[in-house]
């Protein structure tokens, strides 16, 4: 049983190590992860996985999803990407597994340092290689939302007063690569992600962080070379090629819902449907919608887009809870402000970007979601407080 324990503990380090550089390797670590936390179960003969506040909605998003395939125009293919329910159990099997404060700081440590090392190698690439936008181990558009909640995860630890100097340096020391990794990806919805997140913070816990954000905006708009000036000023501009495709997007998404309006097309690519529907000319085909809230109506319908969007609001309430309980300790309060900071960025690159449907993306949301009732529940006072013992 000490064996089976042991790899538990290893294959949650691995796979918070891997969620960077390697989804197979992150695949094939939660797969380990899953069997020798159900081989813990077996030998010691009791259900682990615990409680949380979210059991009902993630029950009803699941049946959602269900009843969506079961009246999809593509079941095979509904069936298949509704898979993505499954990186649910990361939610459980960090809130059973990490028990102590210890077991938090460990994992916080491994999962924020691998994204540091990531990107200090895409340093590399960018002082070594001619890179338009910075792509690290991924396409640009993923690292760049990577890099975007990692970021959000460790500035509370750099803004809060009571973090040990040693733990702000180190963290104020982590932003420098992450934030220019980010940067380098020139990727307009993860600045604004971001820049939405790092102001929830400080309006949250450190309203003097909003003269140092409101200047790196300024430099960054003052100085940034000509290419990145233009994409920057191509956030307010309809005209612009990338935001005319997403509007015509949008329409014909919106015009797709109409005609199913309930339970959806299913959880499938809109490729095929967005060609039938589309009114533009558009030599590009979309199998997304690059936006999270139409792609949820289009694929899951309205009872769909209730029930994932209830989970969500329950989300955001339970990781306020959880941080107005624990904002007096560091550790905690911190991880837990991350967890709202990542919550708010998630949400506004999803206004742009399908990134729900990124699983690289979303297994970084479910751990942060998990992170915050761990901080809850060792705190002993939080939402998540008393949810279940672990391996």
């Amino acid at each position: 049983m000490r064996v089976l324990r042991y790899m538990v503990t290893g294959s949650l380090l691995v796979f918070a190590a891997s969620c960077y550089f390697s989804i197979a390797v992150n695949s094939l670590s939660l797969g380990l992860l899953a069997l020798s936390w159900a081989g813990v179960m077996i030998g010691e003969r009791r259900w682990l996985a615990p409680a949380t506040p979210y059991d009902l909605f993630f029950l009803a998003y699941v049946l959602a999803e269900l009843v969506s395939t079961a009246f999809s125009v593509n079941r095979p293919q509904s069936l298949l990407f509704s898979k993505r329910l499954l990186l649910i159990a990361i939610v459980y099997a960090i809130v059973a597994n990490i028990t102590s404060v210890r077991d938090l700081r460990r994992f916080f440590v491994v999962l924020t340092g691998s994204a540091t090392l990531v990107a200090l190698i895409g340093l590399g690439k960018l002082l070594f290689e001619d890179v338009v936008r910075l792509g690290i181990f991924q396409f640009y558009m993923t690292t760049s939302e990577l890099m975007m909640i990692t970021l959000l995860m460790v500035l509370p630890f750099a803004i809060f007063p009571g973090t040990p100097r040693k733990i702000r340096m180190i963290s104020l020391a982590a932003l420098v690569p992450l934030g220019i990794a980010l940067y380098a990806t020139v990727t307009r919805g993860a600045y604004l992600a971001v820049i939405a997140g790092a102001l929830f913070m400080a309006v949250v816990r450190n309203r003097w962080l909003l003269i140092p954000l409101v200047l790196i905006v300024v430099l960054i708009i003052l100085f940034a070379p000509p290419y990145v000036q233009q994409r920057l000023a191509s956030i307010v501009d309809p005209a612009h090629p990338e935001n005319a495709t997403r509007i015509a997007l949008w329409q014909t998404g919106w015009t797709i819902f109409q005609h199913y309006p309930v339970v959806g097309v299913g959880d499938i690519d809109l490729r095929e449907l967005y060609d039938q529907y589309t009114t533009v000319r558009n030599p590009e085909h979309h199998g997304h919608l690059h936006n999270v809230p139409l792609q949820v109506l289009v694929t899951l319908g309205a009872v769909g887009f209730i029930a994932l969007y209830a989970l969500f609001v329950r989300i955001g309430i339970t990781e306020w809870k959880i941080y107005r309980e624990a904002r007096s300790d560091w550790f905690r309060g911190s991880i837990a402000l991350g967890a709202l900071g990542v919550f708010v960025g998630f949400h506004v690159m999803g206004l742009t970007e399908w990134s729900f449907g990124d699983q690289e993306v979303v297994i970084l949301f479910w751990i942060s979601v998990a992170l915050s009732l761990v901080a809850g529940r060792l705190s002993g006072t939080g939402p998540g407080a008393g949810t279940g013992g672990g391996a």
